[in-house]
């Protein structure tokens, strides 16, 4: 059983918003082997008082039974658990999915980064994300960036689900898609949502659900090619990117080609019937 706080910037059903933390939420939950042990929130997608309550009425209206911790520049209880949790465990992987501020904050609480079984994060760069020729920016690692570089100077292993990585791997959203899961049809809406949004802006309706491409390497690593790589623990993190460098070696999984991911994490959530 693996056992996962999940750290969040979850804004579904927030107009302009990405949906794809609640995605990558949903598919952990479903998962026999996984034991969600808490979800935290912090910022990114939207400030920290707005992923808190997008999460926190999402687990409501769902009946979900899992501790949530608010977390962010501010508030301090995420930080205070996650310590908390690493501290009483030995195994635990943090799925890092926002801006990377609560595991920061734990760490210099006094948590022992070296404890934990895993540090897998959504996000960083090392080529222009772009869509029909329009650029987007780095997703996650930029947002305090800061907290990104004390945490790669300490944990013994990171492993970094890019941008460029997952776009590879897309889902689209039938016009009128049908779903037998609660979990799935929770989504619906924001999935028609975003794929009106993604094609208004970037003119294309195919998503890359990038959080939940980085849960799936929690569950099935098999799926993925490892990549080491040296990067430079510095301000270019400032902008999400990876930069070849000597002061730490980060882990880089991609997705192999022969596997349809989002089928596969749908079909789990589905058979998962919640």
């Amino acid at each position: 059983m693996k056992k996962v706080i999940i750290d969040t910037d979850c804004t579904i059903d927030v107009t302009d918003c990405d949906m794809d933390d609640a995605f990558a939420v949903f598919y952990l939950l479903s998962c026999d082997d996984v034991d969600v042990r808490m979800i935290t929130t912090t910022f990114g997608n939207n400030d920290e008082d707005v992923t808190y309550n997008a999460t926190a009425k999402m687990l409501s209206d769902l009946d979900i039974d899992v501790p949530l911790y608010k977390g962010g520049i501010y508030p301090h209880e995420a930080a205070y658990a996650i310590k908390e949790e690493v501290e009483n465990n030995d195994d635990i992987i943090i799925l890092s999915l926002g801006a990377t501020t609560n595991t920061q904050k734990a760490i210099s609480l006094g948590m022992d980064p070296n404890k934990l079984a895993g540090f897998v994060a959504m996000g960083g760069i090392t080529e222009k994300l772009q869509f029909n020729k329009k650029v987007m920016r780095e997703l996650n690692l930029s947002i305090d960036y800061l907290s990104t570089r004390y945490i790669l100077e300490r944990v013994k292993k990171a492993d970094i689900i890019t941008g460029n990585n997952c776009m590879a791997h897309r889902y689209r959203v039938d016009r009128n898609p049908e779903y037998n899961s609660r979990f799935m049809n929770y989504l619906k809406p924001s999935l028609l949502r975003m794929t009106d949004e993604f094609l208004d802006e970037f003119g294309e309706r195919e998503l890359v659900v990038w959080d939940a491409l980085a849960a799936l390497y929690i569950t099935n690593p098999e799926f993925f090619t490892d990549h080491e790589k040296n990067i430079k623990v510095d301000e270019n993190l400032f902008y999400g990117y990876l930069a070849d460098g000597d002061d730490k070696t980060v882990n880089l999984p991609q997705i192999n080609e022969d596997i349809n991911a989002m089928a596969f994490i749908v079909d789990v959530i589905e058979k998962a019937g919640r």
